[in-house]
């Protein structure tokens, strides 16, 4: 029975799901409940590989009845897939939030699937993204176009939004400054996460920060007055990665948490310091866009992006996503698939 549940546990990763079930990562990526046909069949497997005993059922309740013990005691919880998953080092998939529809990414091309392996979590709060078509322009033609801004400062928002789409990349904190401050970092966020409400009021601490960050992909915060020095230590540890509850699951067990990372958009009535890792931008004017098309048009970058990052890991960089890592935004955008 020992000997089954140390094998067990060196192969496998344990979490637990926000519906407070035990889970298993197994050797082959794929996670299943402990308590599930599957993972039995996995022990079944393992002892039969190690030449071992088949387990009996006591053998496999007492193995079950450990390894859920690790699992909740571990306090960690799976991440929970919002907007963006990737389930290879080339795929991305990015939910649409409509018609259980996805747009597949790969260092090729991007194409819309609704043959899915994943099940994104969904607030009820988010609204869908719209069916992306393939841009007439490269994306920063229509961020200049919407803000009338020049050239650089519509190649710092396109790479600001090709991070903000990449699973373990740290976008730098995107404060916006300007007469059309307010709605132009709304638009901003609609293109890669819509909300009915497109900005937060600045929340009072770290904690409501966290909560927010549970059922949005994209922080979008209006700033008025100063920052105190507690609320911006708050947004770099959002930016970077925090720790936030979930819930309490009951007395007997201890609470569950979240490791949570968030792109971050502030618009502030004057230009700001919140972080060392942020970009400032001043914009007067927000027009209207053809989101489907702004949408194609970042999905094609992004593409590119996910091509780039495939040829630093073959460079064996010591570092995938560098802060200023260069991302492609002029007219050598490539076309739609």
């Amino acid at each position: 029975m020992q000997s089954l549940f140390h094998l067990a546990a060196e192969r496998i990763q344990l979490f637990v799901s926000p519906e407070n079930q035990s889970h298993a990562i197994l050797p082959n990526n794929s996670a299943t409940p402990l308590f599930s046909e599957d993972f039995f069949t996995f022990l079944h497997s393992l002892a039969e590989s190690k030449q071992i005993d088949i387990p009996n059922a006591t053998a496999l309740n007492f193995t079950l009845r450990r390894l859920d013990a690790v699992a909740r005691a571990s306090q960690k919880v799976q991440p929970v897939p919002l907007r963006t998953f990737q389930p290879d080092p080339e795929t991305l998939l990015l939910d649409l939030h409509d018609n259980f529809d996805a747009v597949e990414l790969t260092r090729k091309s991007w194409k819309v699937t609704s043959n899915l392996d994943v099940s994104f979590a969904r607030p009820s709060a988010n609204l869908p993204l719209p069916l992306p078509e393939p841009g007439q322009h490269g994306l920063t033609t229509y961020l200049r176009q919407m803000f009338r801004i020049t050239e650089e400062p519509a190649q710092q928002i396109a790479h600001w939004l090709t991070l903000a789409l990449l699973p373990g990349a740290t976008p730098p904190i995107l404060v916006i400054t300007g007469e059309a401050r307010n709605q132009a970092a709304a638009k901003i966020r609609k293109i890669i996460d819509p909300v009915p409400q497109p900005l937060f009021p600045f929340p009072h601490n770290a904690a409501q920060m966290g909560q927010f960050a549970l059922t949005n992909r994209v922080l979008a915060f209006a700033l008025y007055g100063n920052l105190t020095q507690c609320k911006r230590r708050a947004l770099n540890e959002l930016r970077s990665g925090m720790t936030v509850k979930l819930k309490e699951v009951n007395k007997r067990h201890a609470s569950v948490f979240a490791h949570v990372a968030r792109p971050i958009i502030v618009a502030a009535e004057t230009k700001i310091e919140i972080s060392r890792h942020q970009i400032t931008i001043e914009i007067n004017h927000a027009g209207q866009g053809d989101h489907p098309q702004i949408l194609g048009a970042l999905l094609t970058l992004l593409a590119a992006t996910l091509r780039r990052v495939h040829q630093l890991a073959l460079e064996a960089a010591p570092q995938v996503f560098p802060q200023t890592s260069p991302v492609t935004t002029t007219q050598s955008d490539l076309p739609g698939p």
